[in-house]
């Protein structure tokens, strides 16, 4: 999802987001711990698609060490900073990758000629209805993937444990959707789940920044100020930081 607010770009408060928590090193180690099990189920992997990747950074370390074997990715964003750094990072990271970025809403994307063995949904799921959904995870299962194709989520998780670093948004009545939402949508459109690892990590929310505020702005569903978000963060998280963040990164497979 691309989302402007003020003069900052997605790509600037979700950078500021991140710069707030040790999700990036707890990830990389999960990626570590799991890459030779993962790495086993997608061996196969030869073209990717990736929606809202941002900057790609994560997406870019699983397909490295759980997906060595990639040769095409394609990858649609409409945030023109995020493309920027993408295509920087795919050039870096996966030289050897032919890599196609699209601009575009992935909400009215018109979808692929040809069908890939994977589709990353890293992040993004949280900017969809239900009903759009299970709208697009039917799109990846009957014409977006080849048979046998995997998809990977990675999404918050125990969004209603006390403490956790999501219970702002409930404060603000714009919650994230659960995990056991998302997961029960893909399973329902009839993915069998091959993988799941649990990621917790921490965040500090101590003297928070303009950028860091409108990242938690953008995600809410009506108007509320800077100060709003700063006073909640202050009752909510008194001693400025929590270790109660929780992903999920799980990988689902066309089976059919």
């Amino acid at each position: 999802m691309a989302v402007t607010v003020s003069d900052l770009s997605y790509w600037d408060v979700h950078d500021a987001y991140r710069s707030r928590d040790n999700y990036r090193e707890v990830f990389s180690s999960t990626i570590n711990r799991i890459s030779s099990e993962v790495g086993r189920s997608l061996d196969s992997v030869k073209s990717v698609l990736s929606f809202g990747p941002g900057d790609g950074r994560y997406e870019i370390e699983f397909l490295e060490k759980c997906a060595a074997n990639v040769s095409n990715l394609t990858a649609v964003d409409s945030d023109d900073k995020s493309i920027e750094q993408l295509k920087i990072n795919l050039r870096n990271s996966l030289p050897k990758v032919e890599a196609v970025v699209i601009k575009a809403d992935f909400h009215s994307w018109k979808g692929l000629e040809e069908p890939v063995n994977l589709v990353l949904l890293f992040q993004v799921l949280y900017y969809y209805s239900s009903s759009e959904r299970k709208q697009l995870l039917k799109k990846l299962h009957d014409h977006w993937l080849t048979a046998g194709g995997f998809v990977a989520v990675a999404s918050a998780s125990k969004t209603k444990v006390p403490g956790n670093a999501l219970e702002i948004l409930e404060r603000f009545e714009s919650p994230v959707v659960s995990w056991e939402d998302i997961e029960a949508d893909v399973l329902d459109i009839g993915f069998v789940k091959r993988h799941a690892s649990g990621i917790q990590f921490m965040r500090d929310f101590t003297n928070p920044d303009e950028a860091f505020l409108r990242f938690y702005q953008s995600h809410i569903d009506h108007p509320v100020t800077l100060n709003d978000i700063r006073d909640a963060l202050k009752e909510l998280y008194p001693e400025g930081k929590t270790d109660q963040c929780f992903n999920n990164l799980a990988v689902f497979q066309r089976v059919k």
